[in-house]
Order: C-alpha cells, then structure tokens, then sequence
C-alpha cells in the first residue's frame, strides 16, 4: 500500500500526503520541459523533500541550479539520485526519449506530463508520442502560451478535448520572467518581474491539479 500521512503546508492547509513520482517528457525540445520540471518540484518542495532527477544529457535542470545559488529542493543526475529518500520525486528526460529509457522511466512514475506548445504542427508533433505512453497514466500540459488576446491556450484547450487526450486545465503563458529565472539560476517565483507572481501561480495550479490527480487514483 502506498504510505499517506497527515502534512501541514507553509500556507496551512493540510494534505494527505503519498510519495508522488512524476515524470516530463516530449517528442522535441524547446517546449518548456525542463522548465516544466523544475516548477513542479518547487511547487512539491513546499509540501515535502523534494528531488529532481535531470535525466537529460543536456542537463539543463543542473546547469539552471548551478547558475544560482541553488534550488530549494535537490537535484541529481540518474546515477547519484537516491529517490527513496524523498516524498516527491520529478524525472526530467531528454526531449525524444528512446523507447527503452521512456519504459525504464515510466515505469517509476505515478503521472507521466507531456508539455507542448500550441499550434497545429506542436499538436502533430504530440500525436507521434501518444502511441508511446499507451498503458501510462499522462496528461498534456500546455505551454509557451502568448498572452491575451491571443487565444491559443484556450484553442489548443479544445483541440485536446476535441481529441479526447488527457490534459492539464491550466496553461503556462509564455513570459520572459521564465527566461531570467534560467539566466539568475533561481525559480520564477524568485524573479523581480511584473509577470512573474502569474507564471508562479499558472505552475502552483498545475501541481494541484497533479496532487488531485494522484490522490483520486490513490483513494
């Protein structure tokens, strides 16, 4: 049985809480993967000890922590993680993962994220991946959204729907607050931009969405 216990929050609230793993993947790059991981795990990071496993030979997630002074959860690659250790645990794979290195992966995971930009020729890109997670649990999560009045978030929304694929009913927008987060080696949520509070908020409500996902398949 997967242990739960009882948890208080730094907000207050209490949570029933059980060791989530989660892994990000894609079928490319530059759709908001890594940046995907590393909020998730903040956003666990607040609720208990947190690890991110940067999966990726980019190594994006450890360059990011390695420009600061540091995230406020651990971060390893494959061979040095130790993810017993933890309550939450996000995998950060590279962009295409091989066949093998996807099932290895998947396998450890509660909830498989898949990010994708908008647009008809991202969601193209993301039926290709699709056939691969079949007898995995996953939902899509939008990304690199351009703010209002663009309507592509909400239309790639629909399209999801449409096509009955598993998704995530927040989108992360497309802010530059992101990309100075990278550049200071910090979480968004610690960049002094106008932006940055909303694109902290648009992760926090995609984690609690993962955390209701995962304690309805629990209960």
């Amino acid at each position: 049985m997967t242990p739960k216990r009882r948890k208080t929050t730094p907000a207050g609230s209490c949570y029933f809480l059980i060791i989530v793993r989660v892994l990000v993947t894609s079928l490319k790059g530059g759709v908001g993967k890594t940046t995907t991981s590393v909020h998730l795990a903040t956003f666990f990071s607040d609720l208990g000890p947190t690890l991110l496993v940067d999966a990726d030979p980019a190594q994006g997630a450890l360059t990011w922590a390695h420009r600061g002074a540091g995230f406020p959860f651990a971060v390893s690659d494959p061979e040095e993680a130790r993810p017993k250790r933890f309550e939450y645990v996000v995998y950060d794979t590279r962009a295409q993962p091989k066949a093998k290195a996807l099932f290895e992966l998947g396998e450890k995971a509660d909830l498989i994220v898949v990010p994708t930009a908008p647009g008809t020729l991202a969601m193209a890109t993301l039926e290709r991946l699709l056939p691969e997670l079949e007898g995995y649990s996953y939902r899509v999560l939008v990304t690199l959204v351009p703010p209002p009045p663009s309507r592509d978030g909400e239309a790639a929304l629909e399209t999801l729907q449409d096509l009955r694929i598993p998704y995530f009913k927040t989108f992360i927008p497309r802010y530059a607050a992101f990309e100075k987060a990278v550049l200071a080696g910090v979480t968004v949520r610690e960049v002094r931009d106008e932006r940055a509070p909303l694109g902290w908020a648009s992760y926090a409500a995609v984690g609690r969405e993962l955390l209701k996902l995962r304690r309805s398949a629990s209960s």
